[in-house]
């Protein structure tokens, strides 16, 4: 979920506690079964809720993986919107990207869902479309640190290059299992796009 600026309310975060359960439990039934296919009323019985309920959260079932993501980069804008202004870009970035999934110390399960994601085009074009949201947040704090420019084009295409980069290497990662290379690949890409960037 993006954020807005104001605090959510005890509802708006009961229902995203809500939707991230659901999400988990579905991500844990897709893992179980090596796909996609269980359907919304199995989600729903895992959890105890109605599908009702369900596609009030999600109207459709490709979107309950929809707050793994978001979750995921919530705590990337975090490391981005905290970073010292005289820290490294490039450290920033690939903590930013790359710190999230050994801090859960889940390298398998996430690996394996990402297979899944990359291997369907519903859940896989998800996945894209989520990274659109992190493309304002990364312009902040690109914009902070380079002379990027003022065009709408040139100010949030270093960001897109980033979040391109970052999908490039979580593919990478999937097909070679090697996390410490999923970190590696983040470093050489941010080295990449700062290193093409005038500091202001």
């Amino acid at each position: 979920m993006a954020s807005t600026g104001k605090p959510a309310t005890l509802t708006e975060r009961r229902a995203e506690e809500l939707r991230l359960e659901v999400a988990v439990a579905a991500r844990d039934i897709f893992l179980a079964d090596g796909s996609f296919s269980a359907t919304v009323e199995r989600i729903c019985e895992a959890v105890g809720i109605a599908p009702r309920t369900f596609h009030r959260h999600f109207p459709v079932k490709e979107d309950v993986v929809l707050p793994l993501f978001g979750k995921f980069g919530s705590l990337s804008i975090h490391v981005l919107a905290d970073a010292e202004p005289d820290s490294d870009p490039v450290d920033v970035l690939v903590q930013a990207f790359g710190s999230e999934v050994p801090k859960r110390d889940q390298f398998e399960v996430d690996r394996a869902f990402m297979a899944l994601v990359l291997s369907d085009p519903q859940y896989r074009l998800r996945w894209l479309d989520w990274g659109q949201d992190l493309v304002g947040p990364v312009t902040e704090f690109l914009v902070a640190r380079f002379d990027i420019g003022t065009d709408s084009f040139s100010r949030d295409l270093p960001a897109q290059l980033v979040i391109q980069a970052c999908r490039h290497a979580y593919v990478h990662w999937v097909e070679h299992g090697d996390f410490t290379n999923l970190q590696s690949a983040l470093r050489i890409a941010m080295e990449m796009i700062v290193g093409s960037l005038d500091p202001k």
